[in-house]
């Protein structure tokens, strides 16, 4: 199961209660978790499935045979998570659509759907609105920090699901979505991480402003496979206001340490 609940981390800092819920980067080659369904309605198959470039691994699905696009749906849906009490969804992954676009891709999320594609059609699926989709069909790039939230109430076990539907093209045509970092988690515009210390706005675009009832000693800010972006110290004091404008858009994990010894990780959104 490659929910990843920050169970490491969360003995080391910590958590606000807005903390991830869920997430996957594909790195480890592996989707097996992830429930493929094909709709009755669907005319063809063409499942999920992991692709790389480059090294990079992420989820990827078409309806190209080699010489026509044809019409299909295809549902790629996560593990189970839990989101219990959770009211407000925050849904934030990349996406990438290339060549013709005789195709679609939505969201939905689901509390009763029982796990398996035998059960699917009798699951409440929610749609969610509100992404930031590519529509640039003849590059490469990636839309990153794409990011939505929903109000439905979560449950011990939450589902989020990617639909795909391609409409059939004839000859010569075809089209191809792809995803990457997906991550869920509790939605805030202000973060209370604990009863000392708040960050804000969040998502923001260019300052991420730091509250705290100490004073800070150190800012460390790493993108979500681990890697440190920035690194602050000697702060000194108990308001920091924290330049992002420059950082890809995407999401990110802050430490901030405090002259105490006390530290705290949360998440934030640079849209």
């Amino acid at each position: 199961m490659k929910r990843i609940l920050l169970i490491l981390i969360a003995a080391i800092f910590t958590f606000s209660a807005n903390a991830q819920i869920f997430s996957d980067d594909f790195q480890d080659e592996d989707a097996s978790d992830w429930t493929t369904v094909s709709p009755n309605y669907a005319t063809n198959a063409y499942n999920w499935h992991i692709s790389d470039y480059e090294g990079s691994f992420y989820l990827s699905v078409a309806a190209f045979d080699g010489s026509n696009n044809l019409a299909t749906v295809q549902w790629m849906i996560s593990p189970a998570f839990d989101a219990t009490g959770v009211s407000d969804i925050d849904i934030t992954f990349d996406n990438r659509g290339r060549y013709l676009p005789l195709q679609n891709l939505e969201v939905y999320v689901s509390t009763d759907f029982a796990g398996d594609s035998a059960s699917f059609d009798a699951a409440t699926w929610t749609q969610v609105t509100g992404f930031t989709w590519d529509d640039s069909y003849d590059d490469y790039d990636w839309v990153t920090g794409s990011t939505s939230s929903t109000s439905i109430t979560g449950t011990a076990t939450t589902y989020l699901a990617f639909k795909y539907v391609s409409e059939d093209g004839g000859d010569g045509y075809g089209g191809n979505w792809t995803i990457d970092n997906v991550v869920v988690d509790e939605s805030s515009s202000i973060n209370q991480i604990n009863s000392n210390l708040r960050i804000f706005p969040n998502p923001t675009t260019s300052i991420l402003n730091i509250n705290s009832n100490s004073n800070i000693n150190k800012i460390v800010v790493s993108n979500v496979i681990g890697q440190r972006i920035i690194n602050i110290s000697n702060i000194d004091s108990k308001n920091y206001s924290l330049e992002v404008e420059s950082l890809t858009n995407g999401v990110y994990l802050i430490n901030i340490v405090n002259i105490d010894g006390t530290s705290s990780i949360t998440k934030f959104i640079k849209e």
